[in-house]
């Protein structure tokens, strides 16, 4: 019987906390979606290289996670359950019970996407400001295509890492992903993009040099003019053209 990659995840957490090989899990994926090409290393080798020396007795699991991952979500693809099995799994084992912490159903998010249709062809930036895992944003660009401009915002930073991997295992390209509070114009703590050209996942660490916190700190402050409450009151559009 084949092993799944919720399976083979769930075997490493009798050896260590779920929730901390789940997170070093995404890490590794996004050290390894980051190569040099002028090197053959990751960007990131010495990240890497520390996480996964905490793993001497099971290393070879990790490139079979990745492989479990990858041919599930291929599977599920364009099923009317969507191929979110990051999401999945973070929403059976590991989401924060009592932080009002949860995921759209993906029917869902197919009714939500198809209700902020673009307005014509040229590429339109959508934006997420609650990612959680990306199913909205993957939802959008599976419903009207990969060449509008996708942008995701969440508090959690492993919820940033689910998405970006989701975005680019999907084939979506030029999406920056970001991990802040997006009522706060001003926050920032890491954000990541998906490329074609070079391929791969990239780190951004300085919030003046990301196209997001620049683009959400003007919709923001917009909104703060217009309704004048304290920016932790601004609610904005789970998704929305901007």
């Amino acid at each position: 019987m084949k092993t799944t990659f919720h399976q083979t995840l769930l075997s490493l957490g009798y050896r260590h906390e779920l929730r901390k090989v789940f997170q070093d899990f995404l890490t590794l994926c996004l050290c390894a979606f980051a190569q040099n090409p002028l090197t053959g290393k990751s960007h990131y080798e010495d990240e890497y290289l520390s996480i996964i020396a905490r793993y001497e007795q099971e290393r070879e699991i990790f490139p079979t996670l990745l492989a479990c991952l990858i041919t599930e979500m291929t599977e599920q693809q364009g099923s009317g359950s969507g191929n979110d099995v990051l999401g999945s799994f973070y929403e059976q084992h590991l989401y924060r019970k009592g932080v009002a912490q949860f995921f759209t159903p993906y029917p869902v998010c197919l009714f939500m996407a198809n209700c902020v249709a673009p307005e014509h062809e040229t590429p339109q930036h959508v934006l997420d400001p609650c990612c959680g895992a990306g199913r909205m944003l993957v939802a959008h660009a599976q419903t009207f295509g990969t060449h509008h401009v996708y942008y995701g915002i969440d508090i959690d930073v492993v919820c940033v890492q689910m998405t970006v991997l989701n975005l680019f295992l999907n084939g979506i390209f030029g999406a920056e992903v970001m991990c802040a509070d997006a009522l706060n114009p001003d926050d920032f703590v890491v954000s990541y993009y998906t490329s074609m050209i070079p391929f791969g996942i990239f780190r951004i660490t300085e919030k003046e040099k990301s196209p997001l916190w620049n683009r959400n700190r003007v919709r923001v402050m917009k909104e703060i003019q217009v309704s004048k409450p304290p920016v932790q009151n601004v609610i904005g559009t789970q998704l929305c053209m901007f």
